[in-house]
């Protein structure tokens, strides 16, 4: 699940040396990420690095997309059953530098409403470092305040149009006050080189911003955001009574206005991947044989290779994790012999003793039980392992929609262990070659309800997490 996406512009003397000096700053201030930040530190050729200490892994490449060189560092970091992962993308080209950053988390069904702060502290590094060019606004993880120095440009912002590359928040003082419809101090911070977070800074300023525009300013309460593409939400004090709303609502459309806009031109670790695997024609030769001169083919297969390298450097990546982990927790035994089952998937056993712990520790015993103490402590000691939530997410995210599916979606559901047997009237899907496992979908869903319904009765099914 893509949680947040941001293009920071930075200063033209910011160097690649000055970029890798700020994330490990990051990396060794984060103490589950500390070993292996001193690693990458003491890493000669930085460009080309694979680490992996306890249940962090520190990869980078290089690319080149559109002109722009890119330097591509990926954090991945497994905490409890959730798979997070930070790709800070630095590029580079005759006419700017940026980095670009993408937040990722697999693993589980939680749906963000806002940013996670230490997820996002990799941005306010930037800041800090000042390695952020700022444009008309300074990017800063404080409030912009608002005065007489700024009232032209924003007059002008709200009589014409926004022309800054991420959005502005503009928070109005409420009258007789001096209080805000926001925490302007904790937005700032959550939104730091995602938006600014303009405040007035006084009473008189609103009503002098008001003869400029006509009364197009927010005032007395008011918050307006204004986007890049010119659109602009306003949010009425009657809207956002409650404490906390505004702030909630304005996270929540920012990131995903932000996200979507840097997303559609911004490349990815995968994107860069893909093309780097693509190039190895070496790798290409082996696997293809008699199909170098079918071009069609040939295309799809570099794709195609790149896909399960990619997957399988992941997976690798999480197994190295977990065995290291558990090496050095210093268990020497089992309590629970592991059953004959072939498993779907690595920890899945594992997984479902966690389930039915957790369901225990909920309906078994009092604070003062034998059971209590034993249930909570083997929970304390056994987290999620988590490999089959991803299974989950393909599912949902295919089938929800109530859409009907296409070639991609039976690819990702491959990809998962889902083979498609039959289709002919509706697709027919074995799990893992196990005919107990088999489902059917429509070819032509009625509806969201009903796509919803079928991924539903999909994951009951397989699930151990429920």
């Amino acid at each position: 699940m893509k949680i947040l996406s941001t293009k920071l512009p930075l200063k033209s003397e910011v160097t690649k040396e000055q970029v890798y000096k700020t994330i490990i700053r990051w990396l060794k201030d984060g103490k589950p990420c500390a070993a292996a930040g001193e690693q990458f530190e003491r890493a000669e050729n930085k460009d080309n690095v694979r680490i992996v200490d306890g249940y962090a892994t520190i990869e980078t490449l290089t690319g080149k997309k559109n002109d722009t060189q890119y330097v591509a560092i990926r954090l991945t970091h497994i905490y409890r059953e959730q798979t997070w992962e930070t790709e800070i993308l630095y590029g580079e080209c005759a006419t700017e530098k940026s980095v670009t950053i993408h937040v990722n988390c697999s693993g589980d069904k939680t749906t963000f409403k806002k940013p996670p702060i230490v997820r996002t502290e990799i941005i306010r590094a930037f800041i800090a470092d000042g390695r952020v060019e700022s444009g008309k606004l300074p990017i800063q993880a404080a409030p912009i305040y608002a005065d007489y120095d700024m009232i032209d440009y924003l007059a002008s912002v709200m009589n014409t149009h926004y022309d800054q590359a991420i959005p502005m928040v503009y928070v109005s003082k409420i009258f007789n006050s001096s209080g805000y419809n926001s925490d302007i101090d904790k937005l700032s911070r959550n939104l730091a080189g995602i938006a600014y977070i303009v405040a007035e800074k006084s009473g008189d300023f609103g009503f002098n911003l008001k003869e400029r525009t006509n009364g197009n300013n927010p005032y007395n309460g008011h918050i307006a955001i204004y986007y890049p593409n010119g659109k602009i939400d306003r949010l009425r004090p009657s809207e956002i009574s409650v404490y906390g709303a505004a702030d909630s609502r304005i996270m929540d459309d920012v990131i995903s206005v932000v996200t979507a806009q840097v997303d559609k031109d911004a490349p990815t670790w995968q994107q860069l991947y893909t093309d780097k695997m693509a190039a190895d024609t070496a790798l290409l030769d082996v696997f293809m044989g008699e199909f170098d001169s079918m071009e069609a083919r040939l295309d799809a297969a570099k794709k195609r290779i790149a896909e399960l390298t990619e997957e399988n450097t992941m997976l690798r990546n999480k197994n190295e994790s977990l065995q290291s982990a558990f090496d050095a927790s210093g268990i020497e035994e089992s309590i629970v012999t592991k059953s004959p089952v072939k498993e779907f998937y690595d920890g899945e056993q594992h997984d479902l003793l966690v389930t039915v712990l957790k369901e225990a520790a909920m309906r078994n015993g009092s604070f003062d039980t034998r059971q209590y103490e034993l249930i909570n402590s083997l929970l304390e000691n056994n987290e999620y392992i988590g490999n089959g939530r991803e299974v989950e997410e393909v599912v949902k995210r295919v089938l929800s929609s109530g859409e009907q599916i296409n070639k991609r979606d039976i690819a990702e559901l491959k990809r998962v262990g889902f083979d498609l047997v039959s289709d002919n009237p509706h697709y027919k899907f074995v799990y893992r070659g196990n005919e107990r496992y088999w489902f059917t979908v429509s070819k032509s869903p009625s509806d969201r309800r009903s796509g919803q319904n079928n991924a539903s009765d999909i994951i009951k099914r397989i699930t151990v997490y429920q």
